[in-house]
């Protein structure tokens, strides 16, 4: 008989492993915590995006049709954009997008279950909009580097063609660039996982980001500092219900593309027992807390900011950001009394 160990595919068993126990803290934090280091994951990945825009404006063809180069654009947007989830790794953050893998992992081994996923994913993706958000305004309102509220400079007017685009494309397109997203994001992530040294771990990040960025695939939480830019700067043309438009689809591609082809994929590999009615209820399980989720985080807020859209026009500029805030924050004190953090 087949020694199981010995159908284990590239030794995927022992990081996989370490990953679902790296998720325990995660949802034993408390929510102060958790809002802390999603709000830092969040403003790290804005960096990230505002190096980017630095970097890679004077090849905008938008901005510079004579001399732009989309090519050279997308590729110095993808170069220096890694800088954000390297901050998250080796710095130490909640980033939502990679706790899809570190979750799911855990609750597939059984190291957490619905509530713990609910938690930690809600309070890590609050805390991610929030640190987005103070950036947004940092970039705007409180530093003038991108020009100010109706008065982008040239970096700013590349943050909002950028902003455009993402609020103008097909919904069902926004979940397939999610899911391309959150599918390297991940694998990023993983790779870091199975290497020791700090540069090796900068590397493993930084080549699939890279590649996410240069393709223009879209990723949630990087979205929730380029589009609030961009609204502010636009001075609301572009609006917060624009601005769900966008988010509402990428978060459940971004969902799929990290459980379906990271933590489920490696999950399968490092367990050869599996049957086929375990594999079906962890799908079913994933998909059940992740509606949950999808809905208090996502359907939720957009009410809310397509209430006040309607209600308070230009008004809801900065209302709306204000509301979410306080929304996600009270939700997240509220689900730590559910899921009962140590």
């Amino acid at each position: 008989m087949v020694d199981p160990k010995e159908q284990i595919l590239y030794g995927v068993d022992t990081t996989f492993e370490g990953i679902a126990k790296k998720a325990t803290p995660k949802f034993r934090t408390t929510p102060g915590r958790l809002l802390f280091a999603g709000f830092m994951a969040g403003a790290f990945i804005a960096f990230g995006f505002l190096l980017a825009v630095v970097a890679a404006s004077g090849y905008s063809p938008k901005l510079f049709p004579d001399k732009g180069n989309i090519s050279a654009f997308k590729l110095l947007l993808g170069a220096v954009f890694p800088v954000g989830l390297i901050g998250v790794v080796i710095g130490g953050a909640d980033l939502w997008t990679g706790n899809v893998q570190f979750l799911s992992s855990a609750k597939v081994k059984g190291y957490a279950d619905f509530k713990c996923v609910l938690y930690n994913w809600f309070g890590s993706y609050g805390g991610n909009f929030i640190g987005s958000i103070f950036l947004a305004l940092l970039a705007t309102t409180l530093t003038g580097l991108f020009g100010h509220v109706g008065d982008p400079n040239t970096f700013g007017k590349v943050t909002v063609s950028i902003a455009t685009g993402k609020v103008s494309k097909d919904m069902l397109a926004l979940f397939f660039l999610g899911i391309g997203c959150n599918w390297l994001v991940n694998l990023a992530i993983w790779q870091s996982a199975r290497v020791q040294d700090g540069a090796g771990k900068i590397l493993a990040i930084w080549f699939p980001i890279f590649a996410f960025v240069a393709i223009g695939f879209e990723h949630a939480i990087a979205n929730m500092w380029a589009i609030p830019t961009g609204i502010l700067l636009s001075n609301y043309t572009i609006t917060w219900t624009k601005f769900f438009h966008n988010l509402i689809p990428v978060t459940f591609g971004n969902a799929v593309g990290g459980f379906l082809f990271v933590a489920f994929y490696y999950w399968y590999l490092s367990h050869p027992e599996l049957t086929a009615e375990r594999l079906i209820k962890e799908i079913v399980d994933f998909l059940v807390v992740f509606i949950a989720f999808w809905i208090v985080a996502t359907l939720v807020p957009a009410g809310i900011a397509m209430a006040l859209d309607s209600a308070l026009g230009s008004g809801a500029m900065y209302a709306v950001p204000l509301a979410l805030s306080i929304y996600y924050i009270a939700g997240t004190f509220f689900l730590a009394k559910i899921a009962k953090p140590a």
